[in-house]
């Protein structure tokens, strides 16, 4: 059961949220169908500052589609993810819990053991729509600084032997450019059961200083809190931080983190945290 995760959703989850957030608002001679692709090589993929693939490469991608004129938006993402199946042990429970009999034997009774990572599943799928306002194409002047991204995402994992590991989301997040300098922005997340540990919230707080020769700094800091504690059904909440360079160059973009959090003894493999530097490079067509 998956209690905590941060997805460039590469980078790290929380970043993605943050620069979704940050996204300045499209022209409005812009098209009004606008379709894109994505793809990124990562040394980790971390969400919400827990790997999923086991500190180990991840391929991902993605493809999107905008209606400009209403800022509405909708897209598939996907990424590999280490995950091992579940399988059964036959046992006597009425005489011996933890003797092993054979399958066939008539005093033997299946105990299914949960598979660590998500149960058999090797692959994330993401789906989700949202709402990011063109205040031009709506004729509204002045917002241009702002931006605003409220939509919905479902993360879904093809194959898993446990249905808990496919968690819907709803977001909000709002960021704003203060004259070109810097651009903080603030996101917050909610789940009615995250991974099946009870209802959560995700609350991501990050911050975009534009450098020179197409460089960019970034951090940010998110807390995942838990409606309910661990003892009454809930998760334990922490908290993830990141900061990292970004750079553009011949239309690929690369970007070292350095990603972490707290309370790393709650981490299990395949779920590693820690304290770790994360390289990608990805590129949008």
């Amino acid at each position: 059961m998956k209690t905590q995760r941060l997805g460039m959703v590469a980078a790290a989850g929380a970043l993605l949220s943050a620069a979704a957030a940050s996204t300045p608002a499209r022209a409005a001679d812009s098209p009004i169908h606008d379709f894109s692709a994505n793809i990124a090589l990562t040394t980790n993929y971390l969400f919400r500052g827990v790997s999923q693939t086991n500190d180990g490469p991840a391929v991902q991608g993605g493809f999107d589609y905008e209606f400009t004129p209403a800022g509405l938006y909708a897209g598939v993402w996907a990424s590999n993810v280490d995950s091992g199946a579940g399988r059964s042990l036959f046992v006597d429970n009425a005489l011996a819990p933890t003797m092993l009999l054979a399958p066939n034997d008539p005093a033997a009774e299946e105990l299914v053991l949960r598979g660590a990572g998500y149960d058999g599943a090797s692959m994330e799928l993401d789906l989700y729509v949202g709402w990011r306002p063109n205040w031009q194409a709506m004729g509204i002047n002045g917002l241009d600084a702002l931006s605003v991204d409220v939509g919905y995402l479902r993360y879904q994992y093809p194959n898993s032997g446990d249905d808990a590991n496919n968690t819907n989301e709803w977001h909000i997040g709002l960021s704003y450019d203060v004259m070109g300098l810097f651009t903080p922005s603030y996101s917050a997340h909610y789940s009615d059961d995250f991974f099946g540990a009870d209802s959560a919230w995700y609350h991501s707080f990050g911050l975009e200083v534009p450098l020179p020769y197409d460089f960019t700094l970034h951090g940010s800091y998110g807390l995942t809190r838990y409606d309910n504690s661990a003892v009454k059904g809930g998760g334990d909440s922490y908290d993830d931080y990141s900061a990292g360079l970004s750079y553009s160059y011949g239309g690929f973009d690369f970007d070292l983190s350095w990603v972490g959090r707290n309370k790393q003894d709650q981490c299990s493999a395949p779920f590693r945290c820690g304290d770790t530097a994360v390289f990608t490079i990805s590129k949008t067509f």
